[in-house]
């Protein structure tokens, strides 16, 4: 005999057996306690299924009630580091505290420096 590896196929094996037991009862009649078991399995198997796909939606709206959450809490981080910002400056070093770049000046090299060995074009050998 095969294995049986779906949740459909092990469903299906175990009614046509039960099916079957019950067609033939007056012979079986010594099999009940096992009958009254296997049902009592299948029962069980059922109601576990059903627990599981309870389970499988509650999960997906946990999830989307985590997403939103993150959301929300994404736009008030923003909305705090704004004011902190205002508050403190927009210069201001201690905004790295906050996970907010502060503005710094941009110095730059002298433009009329040019690299050595290029003095020549520079007309600085005279």
């Amino acid at each position: 005999m095969k294995s049986i590896r779906s949740f459909a196929d092990v469903v299906r094996d175990w009614e046509e057996l039960l099916e079957a037991v019950n067609d033939n009862a007056e012979v079986l009649a010594s099999a009940e306690r096992q009958r009254a078991a296997m049902e009592a399995s299948l029962a069980a198997l059922r109601a576990k299924r059903a627990h599981q796909a309870s389970c499988a939606a509650s999960r997906q709206e946990a999830t989307q009630d985590l997403a939103f959450l993150i959301e929300q809490g994404n736009e008030n981080a923003r909305r705090l580091r704004g004011v902190v910002k205002a508050v403190l400056g927009t210069k201001s070093e201690r905004l790295v505290q906050f996970r907010v770049a502060p503005l710094r000046s941009h110095r730059r090299g002298k433009v009329n420096e040019l690299p050595p060995g290029d003095q020549a074009l520079n007309g600085s050998d005279r």
